[in-house]
């Protein structure tokens, strides 16, 4: 069956699937944003050393610092692509 979604239905799953990734990606989202700022080499160089460094001065916490805003901004943007996905390819259908 091919049922098509709705523009809620596609919100909601857009939003549930962006929150799920930006939250699952956040640790090497940080470990990324440390690395690339880290100019003294306090993290080791290395995302091991530098996933070692976090877990041992703020725990497993520190890994999801800053998921919050993170989940924010990206969970609208994968929203909006699920909407205008499932709305082009409803259009397309249409045409066939």
């Amino acid at each position: 069956d091919n049922a098509a979604l709705s523009a809620v239905e596609a919100a909601v799953c857009g939003a549930a699937a962006g929150s799920f990734s930006a939250a699952i990606t956040n640790p090497l989202d940080r470990i990324k944003t440390l690395m690339m700022t880290d100019t003294t080499n306090a993290y080791g160089g290395s995302v091991v050393a530098c996933a070692s460094k976090i877990l041992k001065d703020e725990g497993i916490g520190g890994l999801f610092a800053g998921v919050a805003p993170r989940v924010g901004y990206i969970a609208p943007s994968v929203c909006i692509f699920f909407v205008t996905y499932e709305f082009v390819q409803q259009k397309m259908q249409k045409k066939e």
